[in-house]
């Protein structure tokens, strides 16, 4: 199967070249001031097999590829623009498969691109440029990335690109309701974010109490929408309806004993790279929560 995938980053980067190592002709759709780029797409995944995998010759294009089976979109929420739309729009009519964090504004967008041809995902795996330029990953066997199975067109490739991604040893797994868990569980997990992004990371944000606590109180409030929106588990509800500074500093001390540079990855992944994301995806968390009569007063101060 020939996979293109729009975004090259980080998240893209391990997708693809998973989907290489299981066989699949995977070409990167990126800028055109970066078609000459020649370093290879090297992985490092720092638990289960902790295998070290790479194309060591990328396929770098700037147009997506006629004779493509499907698209693997991975760009962040806040870079859904024109230029995007231009990509899908003068592609070929085929499955786009979303790794991007979608509210429902952002996926109604985006279906008018793809003519509704848009199969929502759920990456469940952390991944960071390491400093010699190798992509590190996280990613569990219990929690494996969810890929929408629709009664349409298209969904035959999904299922051979969630087969694929099995065989390279990368957990994933066909889903029924990941349209409505995917936002979900974004807005649940939002405001936490938000607040380690405005403090620049996880100790700065617990070392300040107000922010700490403003967060907390948001993401008690987020909750009520998440669960309006779609299913969200269990131990995520109870861990959110009884969330507060301390149980913040607990939980991110445990993680850090568990994974020592767990709390590292999202000191460098949510300290500032997503605050236009943030942006993006707050103002419509905002508009979800006026349309479903949620008052949030903690997540407007916390992006105020």
């Amino acid at each position: 199967m020939r996979v293109a995938v729009l975004g090259a980053g980080a998240l893209g980067r391990v997708y693809g070249v998973h989907l290489a190592e299981a066989g699949e002709q995977v070409s990167f759709v990126v800028r055109p001031s970066r078609l000459t780029e020649t370093r290879a797409f090297v992985i490092q995944r720092r638990n289960g097999d902790r295998l070290r995998r790479q194309i060591a010759e990328p396929r770098r294009v700037s147009e997506i590829p006629p004779d493509t089976a499907l698209i693997l979109l991975a760009v962040r929420a806040d870079q859904l623009n024109e230029d995007v739309e231009r990509l899908l729009q003068s592609g070929p009519e085929i499955p786009v498969v979303a790794l991007t964090p979608l509210l429902p504004l952002s996926l109604a967008r985006l279906e008018g691109w793809t003519a509704a041809n848009c199969f929502v995902a759920m990456p469940a795996l952390a991944s960071s440029e390491g400093p010699d330029g190798v992509d590190e990953y996280w990613a569990f066997r219990a929690s494996p990335s969810l890929f929408e199975e629709r009664d349409v067109d298209g969904n035959d490739s999904v299922r051979a690109l969630v087969v694929s991604l099995r065989r390279s040893r990368l957990p994933a797994r066909s889903s029924r309701d990941v349209r409505q868990r995917n936002p979900a569980t974004t807005i649940a997990f939002f405001p936490i974010s938000v607040a380690v992004s405005r403090a620049g990371g996880v100790e700065p944000m617990l070392a300040n109490p107000q922010l700490a606590s403003l967060g907390a109180q948001a993401a008690r409030e987020a909750l009520v929408l998440a669960q309006r929106i779609g299913p969200i588990e269990l131990p995520l509800v109870l861990a959110l309806r009884g969330v507060t500074p301390r149980t913040l500093r607990w939980v991110f001390s445990v993680v850090g004993k568990l994974l020592p540079e767990a709390n590292h990855f999202v000191d460098s992944h949510f300290g500032t790279k997503l605050q236009a994301q943030h942006r993006v995806l707050g103002a419509e968390i905002l508009e979800l929560g006026r349309a479903h009569g949620v008052a949030l007063p903690s997540l407007e101060r916390l992006l105020d």
